[in-house]
């Protein structure tokens, strides 16, 4: 008799301190449950999705209801308009850079493995710099020598 009333006191004691532990988490979690007459209603917080879980044995399985269908149709749904959208950015994009498709005159996305420059190619590049520079040069020289002293520009 005892030793029933002492394991009354831990089991007790235990439920209290579960229920301390529960009370202090004020977040919930994602899922709430809620007991029905066939299983329970399972919600999931964040998508609205409400699934009626049942015990078969010992496994559970969960069926999205109706409404959670639904819900879960209308977020393929809007999926599925944002990945329209975002195809025709990237069609006007490809095509503002001239990556279109060949056949309508773009040149195509490039294939392959990108190639850094030849030396042939920097120094190619470096020849036209150096030339712009100095034709700037020369046009600032000549409008110097154009301009008098105290004339406004």
């Amino acid at each position: 008799m005892r030793q029933a009333a002492l394991t009354t006191t831990v089991l007790l004691a235990g439920l209290v301190g579960c229920g301390a532990a529960a009370a202090a988490d004020d977040k919930p979690g994602r899922y709430t449950m809620t007991p029905t007459e066939g299983g329970v209603l399972k919600l999931d917080t964040v998508t609205g999705a409400v699934s009626l879980c049942t015990k078969a044995g010992a496994d559970w399985s969960c069926t999205l209801t109706k409404d959670g269908e639904v819900a879960l149709r209308k977020e393929i749904d809007g999926l599925k308009a944002e990945i329209e959208v975002l195809k025709e950015q990237l069609t006007k994009t490809e095509e503002i850079a001239g990556l279109g498709d060949p056949s309508k005159g773009g040149e195509g996305r490039p294939h392959g493995k990108t190639e850094l420059p030849t030396e042939k190619d920097v120094d190619q590049a470096f020849d036209y710099f150096e030339r712009m520079v100095k034709k700037l040069r020369e046009r600032l020289n000549r409008i110097e020598g154009e301009t008098k002293p105290g004339t406004p520009l």
